[in-house]
């Protein structure tokens, strides 16, 4: 049996020059450097993917974070 895999993201800063967002992609606890467009961020954050506003940084450097995500088995 598959093992299913637990997914989070966590935005970290906005790179303003390029217009793109710092994120953390989290898969099992491994984490992956990721940079996703700001306008695609903000679409994201009005989808309620993010679960936070956004404006602030918590104690841990986090502007944004998804809330957990965990990958279903797809078998019979």
């Amino acid at each position: 049996m598959a093992k299913n895999r637990i997914l989070q993201i966590d935005a970290k800063r906005l790179l303003q020059d390029v217009a793109l967002m710092e994120c953390n992609l989290y898969v099992d606890g491994c984490c992956y450097k990721m940079l996703i467009s700001h306008s695609t961020y903000e679409e994201m954050i009005a989808d309620k993917v993010f679960i936070r506003d956004g404006m602030t940084a918590d104690s841990a450097g986090v502007l944004n974070t998804t809330n957990t995500f965990e990958e279903k088995d797809d078998e019979v």
